[in-house]
């Protein structure tokens, strides 16, 4: 008799059940970050479409160091599963502690160098005077917002790794709430305030992300161990935290900082290609933070298997992550892609031209190559958090760095400028990039992941 075929190990119904309790609540929350920012394209859009590049440059500065940030903060996350998964939550606060000291620094340094040097680096750009002006002021604002921002990432990192998602994603969404509110006060108008346009949402980005610090300090206060004495620290785990994180932030300059100068390159093109870019880069960010819940999950799952020294474990919730990045992906790529007019319509006037040219025909184009870019972008995502998991840190930042940085931005640039492709030239630069480094991090997670011992061993001990 022929034997049933079975289906491999990872794809079990308890390791899915297990993988969607931490990636839905984990995306929701994520998506909450771009919900933010999607609201404040919506209704800057609506009310000062022309002055969305000064957000979106903006993001050159501040951008970087959220990136750094974010980067060294994923050592609290992985570090946090690995202590937890081997039994030892109790010792769980000083990898908070150390990572929020970290993050403090790294704020102030980046506070400092945002506000004080924007003027001087958008007049160097060659962003004509009114924009560089526009773009420096928006940026001076969201840098007094980056200590907060720092804080915040720990503090939710820290919940996501005690498998504590949901009071992340409740907090979160009540940032959104926060961020509307002053956006429809400062942007739109009501209520009698002055219309800010770009300064507006700035200031409500700044706002939102100091009250979200001080609910989630209150949250880890009253509920987790993060803020209660620890046992000593092993003394290489210091190192190894921030080796994880520095590994971490290197590959997210890469990643942030190469989409984020390509706003430059499409405002280099002019003020409406800059718009139009701007605008067709919101979906894909959106659909991202599905991909960050799936890939936090994942990497949640990875680390406490690669703690337990879980060959079969990491392997299994590595393919599992992958599987279901793909699965998803190709459901929101193909809604972006049905909807690309709509989503066009919500973000853009219909009557928002340039030079006496329609912008929305523009837009809808390009958000229909953005549902291809969404769903290589996610798995790269996916597969990096993945490997930085299990504490492989190099190979990923190269492959980001190569990918982002030394291919992307002069693709990018010859094909909106030298040949003329404008804002669709720079989308199809990202896209060749984002389909190259999907497929390598992709294949170097399989290869790290096929190549670790079979053997479940029993937890060890931290101390």
């Amino acid at each position: 008799m022929t034997a049933k075929p079975q289906a491999p190990a990872w794809l079990n119904p308890a390791a899915i059940v297990d993988l969607l309790k931490l990636a839905v609540p984990v995306a929701l929350s994520r998506a909450a970050v771009m919900l933010m920012s999607f609201t404040d394209a919506v209704v800057l859009g609506r009310n000062a479409e022309l002055e969305l590049p000064f957000i979106t440059n903006g993001y050159l500065l501040v951008g970087m160091g959220m990136a750094i940030g974010m980067g060294v903060l994923q050592g609290v996350q992985v570090f946090t599963a690995e202590l937890s998964g081997n039994g030892y939550q109790r010792d769980t606060g000083r990898i908070l502690r150390r990572g929020l000291g970290v993050g403090l620094i790294l704020g102030v340094i980046f506070t400092l160098i945002g506000y004080f040097s924007a003027d001087a680096l958008f007049r160097a750009l060659g962003f004509e005077p009114e924009i560089a002006e526009g773009t420096a002021s928006a940026t001076r604002i969201l840098s007094l917002g980056l200590i907060g921002h720092m804080l915040a990432i720990g503090g939710s990192l820290y919940l996501e790794a005690l498998r504590k998602p949901i009071l992340v994603t409740v907090l979160m969404y009540i940032g959104v709430v926060i961020n509307l509110v002053i956006d429809l006060a400062l942007v739109a108008g009501w209520w009698g305030f002055p219309k800010l346009g770009a300064d507006g949402v700035a200031w409500a980005t700044t706002g939102t992300r100091f009250a979200l610090t001080l609910a989630f300090f209150v949250v880890i206060w009253m509920l987790t161990p993060g803020f209660k004495r620890s046992s000593p620290a092993p003394k290489d785990e210091f190192w190894r935290q921030n080796t994880v994180g520095v590994g971490g932030a290197v590959a997210n300059v890469a990643e942030f900082g190469g989409f984020n100068f390509s706003f430059v390159i499409a405002t280099w093109v002019s003020i409406a290609a800059g718009t139009v870019y701007s605008l067709a880069i919101q979906p894909i960010f959106l659909t991202f933070m599905l991909f960050m819940g799936i890939g936090t999950a994942t990497s949640v799952r990875v680390a406490e298997a690669y703690g337990r020294k879980d060959g079969d474990g990491v392997r299994e919730a590595a393919r599992l992550g992958v599987t279901a990045c793909i699965a998803a992906g190709l459901v929101m790529s193909t809604l972006m892609w049905v909807f690309k007019d709509p989503l066009a319509r919500l973000m853009l006037a219909e009557d928002a031209t340039f030079n006496g040219q329609a912008l929305l025909p523009a837009l809808t184009a390009i958000i229909g190559l953005a549902a291809f870019v969404a769903l290589f972008d996610g798995l790269q995502g996916v597969a990096s958090m993945a490997l930085r998991a299990q504490e492989i840190v190099w190979p990923s930042a190269i492959i980001q760095i190569g990918s982002y940085f030394i291919l992307m931005l002069p693709l990018a640039y010859w094909l909106a400028i030298p040949m003329g492709g404008g804002a669709m030239g720079v989308m199809q630069g990202v896209a060749v990039t984002s389909v190259i480094a999907a497929l390598a991090q992709t294949a170097w997670l399989e290869l790290k992941a096929a190549r670790r011992p079979s053997l479940r061993a029993a937890p060890k001990t931290i101390g």
